[in-house]
């Protein structure tokens, strides 16, 4: 058997086979050819020169590229899962001041981003907050208010909720219920009626008559 390890090729397995059997062989594909030898394995037919053992190894030899395929595609599934299903818990950190709604097992991942503060919005807050400092007379109501506007700023929405006394609801992309109307004498109905919706331009106008007002 030893001379029967020479290599083996489709073409030379063709020539084991009677003259009107080799067209449809060579037409044969990988998964059909490989069927076809094991055939010719299990059903003990004598090829010489080609022993069984130079079959099997030609079989092998042939299936290689098709096993490194599935070891590459059982690599790739072993790495990360789909970014497909939403996440049930909140996003942390920097992920948190962008997106309402992340991957499950997938935080790098944002299915559902946060509406954010544009360039004109970031101005009239800060415009807000300086003209606040600037009155020179410190009191709680102006010292809220300069915090609210902070937090919108910084887009620290979870703690900008929990200033307002939002209820946290269950899910991330659920809207806060049951806010507070007033914050340190401050009528904030308006700025909570905002973050209910999770909408940073409407919170800005709120803000904005809020500095007004005082």
């Amino acid at each position: 058997e030893g001379a029967s390890a020479a290599p083996f090729s489709r073409a030379g397995f063709c020539l084991l086979l009677p003259a009107r059997r080799r067209l449809p062989v060579l037409r044969m594909k990988l998964p059909q050819l490989l069927a076809t030898l094991l055939l010719v394995v299990a059903s003990g037919l004598r090829l010489p020169p080609l022993s069984r053992r130079g079959v099997i190894g030609a079989a092998f030899a042939a299936s290689a590229p098709a096993l490194r395929a599935v070891a590459a595609y059982g690599e790739a599934a072993n790495q990360a899962p789909p970014a497909l299903v939403p996440s049930p818990f909140y996003p942390t950190g920097e992920m948190a001041k962008t997106c309402e709604v992340v991957a499950a097992g997938r935080e790098d991942v944002c299915l559902k981003p946060l509406k954010m503060l544009s360039a004109y919005d970031e101005m009239r807050l800060r415009k807000a907050s300086d003209a606040l400092k600037a009155a020179g007379s410190s009191t709680p109501a102006s010292d809220e208010a300069v915090r609210l506007i902070g937090l919108v700023e910084a887009k620290e929405w979870a703690t900008l909720a929990g200033e307002l006394g939002c209820t946290q609801p269950k899910t991330p992309d659920a809207a806060p219920k049951k806010c507070v109307t007033s914050v340190a004498g401050l009528d904030v109905a308006k700025l909570a009626a905002a973050v209910s919706k999770k909408d940073p331009a409407l919170m800005t106008d709120a803000l904005v008559k809020l500095a007004a007002s005082l």
